[in-house]
């Protein structure tokens, strides 16, 4: 009786084309757009639909199905020619080049991230940027991306980004600029004369030099034995592991792994990683920046004469900048925005976030913004 009026290849192969539509549709609003929940539901359910219908089509199709499996792919016997391995051949090229991220495809991708950027901040980045991905496929966990857009006054700073529970425990470190996580700081920098008070940044200047003002010195053999714990006090704290005089820095055995570790970008970038384990619910991500050399009126290099650390080799002059967002692994439905949170101590002897910002001034502006997407 339904035979009289249905027409089941008919009716599999319409829902296939509806599906497919919808399928169409929903894939660039999901590629250009934020997420949205009805899009992806809609996308989900059609989805499995999709399946559904794909496999009653196998069903009323097996025989010529099995036909295109052939392996005679030459000669007046062969119908499809060779059909079934060139299928195999882009369908294994796809999946391979996209899952080692080969350059055209890494841009396809990151063309989408800057469309969901401008759909959720009101603008599409048009400019240059790093890319550095250190996604572990073999982790369980989520996927972050980071896109970090540099300020006026980014030249080379120290930075770590990290998460950390809602009640401040650390959870991982993401990415740790590869001289504070080695310690390795090899270069040091002494004035060519000790009455020169700097009150703003000389490197600032476009023609100042480092020999107009420093002698620089390198020393691989003894790149340990100077340790910053003024650089990033607070994720050192975070870290919690110190040296033999107490002070929080890594050191020793006591390294951070190279999967979290790298150079110091030198313009804007975007990281992409991977978490150690799945999570649930609700961690922050923060960020820590310091930048040597940044003295200004009142973080002066003669600011603090009876502190050792602040007036010694590192330069230390405005502290460091701590930026967070709250993730939410349960329901990502946004881009995150980081927002300033405060400052570290001038001379690391503590790990809080200080909101006083007062005497601050270009660390503030080292930064333009940093955006979080979770995968």
């Amino acid at each position: 009786m339904l035979n009289r009026w249905l027409n089941p290849r008919a009716l599999v192969s319409l829902s296939i084309l509806l599906c497919l539509i919808v399928m169409l549709v929903t894939s660039v609003l999901m590629f250009a757009k934020n997420h949205y929940m009805p899009v992806a539901m809609l996308h989900t359910v059609l989805g499995f639909s999709l399946l559904l219908f794909a496999i009653l089509h196998l069903k009323n199709n097996f025989s010529p199905l099995k036909s295109y499996l052939s392996l005679k792919f030459w000669g007046k016997k062969s119908r499809y020619k060779a059909s079934f391995p060139l299928v195999l051949f882009l369908g294994a090229s796809l999946i391979g080049l996209s899952w080692y991220g080969y350059g055209p495809i890494k841009r396809f991708y990151q063309w989408g991230m800057e469309l969901r950027v401008a759909d959720t901040f009101g603008e599409a980045p048009s400019y240059q940027y790093i890319v550095v991905d250190k996604t572990d496929k073999s982790l369980p966990g989520q996927e972050l991306t980071i896109e970090l857009r540099t300020g006026d006054s980014f030249l080379w700073p120290q930075y770590a980004i990290w998460l950390e529970t809602m009640e401040g425990e650390l959870v991982q470190p993401l990415y740790v600029t590869s001289k504070l996580a080695k310690n390795n700081f090899e270069n040091r920098v002494t004035k060519l004369d000790e009455s020169t008070v700097f009150k703003d940044n000389p490197f600032s200047t476009a023609d100042f030099k480092m020999e107009d003002a420093f002698n620089l010195v390198v020393e691989p053999e003894s790149k340990s034995e100077r340790v910053r714990p003024e650089s990033l006090p607070v994720f050192l704290h975070q870290l919690g592991i110190r040296d033999e005089e107490g002070q929080f820095v890594t050191h020793g055995e006591n390294l951070i792994p190279d999967a979290y570790t790298g150079a110091t970008m030198s313009d804007n970038f975007v990281y992409r990683t991977k978490l150690e384990s799945e999570l649930s619910g609700r961690y922050r991500l923060k960020l820590e920046m310091n930048q040597s050399f940044d003295f200004n009126q009142y973080y002066s290099s003669d600011r603090f004469p009876s502190d050792s650390i602040y007036s010694g080799s590192g330069f230390s002059a405005q502290p460091s900048v701590v930026y967070e967002t709250t993730l939410n692994f349960d329901n990502p439905e946004r881009l995150y925005l980081m927002e300033l949170a405060g400052r570290g101590h001038h001379s690391g002897q503590d790990g809080d976030i200080h909101s006083d910002l007062s005497g601050m001034d270009s660390a503030l502006s080292m930064v333009d913004r940093v955006i979080v997407e979770v995968h």
